[in-house]
């Protein structure tokens, strides 16, 4: 299975992001705030094995996510949903930037402050349809 390296600024926190992966960019107000600019993320098909779990400080950000930091040196490493297997891992934190080839996707871009913008023709989805993505077949959104 392809895998994929990465670790914080410090390098105490680590992880192996495992088989193919995509690469979104989240406008959303959290994310922001949380990273100082939109936050692109890398979200792996076959998931994250954190290797060092004892170097993440988990931070509970709202009724259904949290936000991964290291300890060590504060770096803005992972959001995961609390009730599910969904993780990704902020881009800069992989090893090999070379494997990053194009964003796929803008989230939150309802959003999306004016101030800034970017290039490109990868999909720009509301934070409505984003969260409809989580909802179980039948239960309104």
């Amino acid at each position: 299975m392809l895998t994929h390296t990465g670790h914080c600024l410090c390098g105490a926190a680590t992880y192996t992001g495992m088989g193919d992966f995509i690469m979104q960019v989240c406008h959303c107000a959290s994310c922001r705030r949380w990273t100082g600019s939109p936050a692109m993320t890398l979200t792996f098909a076959a998931g994250i094995d954190i290797k060092t779990p004892a170097t993440i400080r988990w931070h509970r950000s709202s009724d259904w996510a949290e936000r991964g930091s290291c300890t060590a040196c504060g770096t803005t490493l992972f959001y995961r949903l609390v009730d599910g297997d969904y993780i990704n891992v902020s881009a800069g934190s992989l090893d090999d930037q070379g494997a990053i080839r194009q964003i796929d996707e803008h989230v939150f871009i309802d959003e999306k402050p004016e101030h800034y913008d970017f290039s490109g023709n990868a999909p720009r989805v509301t934070g409505a349809e984003v969260v409809a993505r989580f909802q179980p077949p039948g239960e309104p959104s």
